[in-house]
């Protein structure tokens, strides 16, 4: 178990740009989180799977880009809005539209590791995964 590779990654060039995003939603990234997505800026782990506290399972696609335009994690963080749950800060994505976030709802200084379910709303649509983000990667594996 465990990361074996990443696809698709854009090295992060500027790490400043880390800085910037955290002051824009006023948090500060695990140094975990910072040194992976320095190296893997957007991509796609291999495995990606994932078991989430309910038994559920997962799929890790790929990380928001600070990058990318189109993956960009500005752009998804506007769901926090619209789901009307602040805390929640996105930083990857399924294939079906649904998001892996940090939850600062109670730590500023080691937010956990949830599902955010786009079908679902309120308390619903949270559905706990792990307590850090290395704990993800070690837990991801894949299904063949």
């Amino acid at each position: 178990m465990g990361i074996k590779g990443w696809s698709f990654s854009e090295e992060l060039h500027d790490e400043t740009i880390i800085t910037v995003v955290e002051n824009n939603f006023g948090i500060k990234f695990p140094d975990d989180y910072k040194r992976c997505v320095k190296l893997n800026n957007g991509g796609y782990p291999e495995p990606n799977c994932f078991n989430m506290v309910d038994g559920e399972q997962g799929v890790f696609n790929n990380l928001l880009s600070f990058t990318n335009k189109n993956l960009n994690i500005m752009m998804f963080y506007d769901f926090a809005e619209e789901s009307s749950i602040e805390g929640l800060v996105p930083i990857a994505r399924d294939p079906f539209g649904n998001l892996l976030c940090f939850d600062y709802r109670s730590s500023n200084l080691s937010p956990e590791i949830i599902f955010y379910d786009h079908e679902e709303t309120g308390d619903e649509a949270i559905i706990p995964v792990c307590r850090t983000f290395t704990e993800l990667l070690d837990g991801l594996y894949s299904t063949e």
